[in-house]
């Protein structure tokens, strides 16, 4: 198992080239040289111009999960990572949410009898309705039996 590789502008420490973890128990690890010849990004460059951090494996692999970009600090060689900035924090918004869905919840109750009321009532209406049409069609039909 082979860690995170980085390669990295050694001036400015913008990170090249991230090859990630590597999980087969059976993995063999590549030297500068290979990588060099394998990766187009880093045979446009100065090798030279370039350095390499070689993490062990599983070091950082959240950060890497989450971050939304890395470089490297020349000074100590260490991965800086930028992570996303949430407006609220994501407890907060968890908290809202809940919130949210219990009002919806009760909303969604509300309508439910609301709908079930305007259906009996329309139920109502159509009763009487069809009895009015009833006592119409028995009115029609004794007058014209006179």
């Amino acid at each position: 198992m082979i860690g995170f590789k980085i390669y990295y502008e050694k001036p400015a420490g913008n990170v090249i080239l991230t090859i990630p973890e590597n999980h087969n128990s059976n993995a063999t690890e590549t030297t500068k040289e290979q990588d060099f010849a394998m990766f187009g990004v880093l045979q446009a460059r100065d090798p030279e111009t370039i350095n390499l951090i070689q993490l062990p494996y599983g070091q950082y692999r959240s950060d890497f999960k989450i971050a939304n970009s890395w470089k490297v600090d020349t000074k100590t060689g260490q991965v800086l990572f930028e992570y996303p900035k949430f407006e609220t924090a994501i407890s907060e918004q968890i908290h809202l949410l809940g919130e949210e869905n219990e009002a919806l919840k009760v909303e969604n109750k509300d309508l439910k009898l609301a709908l079930a009321e305007s259906v009996e009532a329309q139920q109502q209406d159509k009763i009487e309705n069809q009895l009015a049409i009833a006592e119409l069609a028995e009115l029609i039909a004794t007058k014209e039996g006179l």
